[in-house]
């Protein structure tokens, strides 16, 4: 996962470098919201972050299988590819990048085992008050997103 991650940040870098705006907001769901957050530690055009289920911590301990919550998801090794990815982009462990004060929000499942929200909320703790995490009692993370929680993260995305 760590090189899909790595190389979608680094194309969404590239998107915004041609576009050339200092004032740019993003997000993205799952997967997508991991990028929008490593995204936003390595183009400072990147304002404000809106996630829904997602994590800033690329190893995703505790990560549980959406057919069985049971059973816990092996993370495997990284060969040196998808390790240098990770070294470079993880955002839990370069929380220096987020200094300049970029506003994040992560909208996490209560009961979401697949992406739990213990990624977000050390974030938010490493990181400081610049990071909101609002943890939606009953919802997993296939359900996560209703009317309520994306309302929430447009509403988030257009505050100036």
């Amino acid at each position: 996962m760590w090189p899909i991650l790595g190389q979608t940040a680094l194309d969404a870098l590239r998107v915004l470098d041609h576009f050339g705006s200092d004032d740019v907001v993003a997000g993205g769901v799952s997967m997508g919201g991991d990028v929008a957050v490593a995204l936003a530690g390595i183009d400072p055009s990147v304002r404000r972050v809106a996630t829904i289920v997602s994590t800033p911590d690329w190893t995703r301990p505790g990560m549980r299988d959406l057919m069985d919550p049971s059973r816990e998801l092996a993370q495997g090794e990284a060969d040196d590819y998808a390790q240098w990815f990770y070294d470079q982009l993880d955002p839990l462990t370069h929380p220096d990048r987020y200094a300049r004060g970029q506003a994040i929000l992560f909208e996490c499942g209560g009961e979401d085992r697949h992406v739990p929200a213990d990624g977000a909320l050390r974030f938010a703790e490493t990181v400081g008050d610049t990071v909101r995490v609002n943890i939606r009692p009953g919802l997993g993370h296939m359900d996560a997103m209703t009317p309520e929680v994306l309302q929430s993260c447009l509403d988030f995305l257009s505050r100036r």
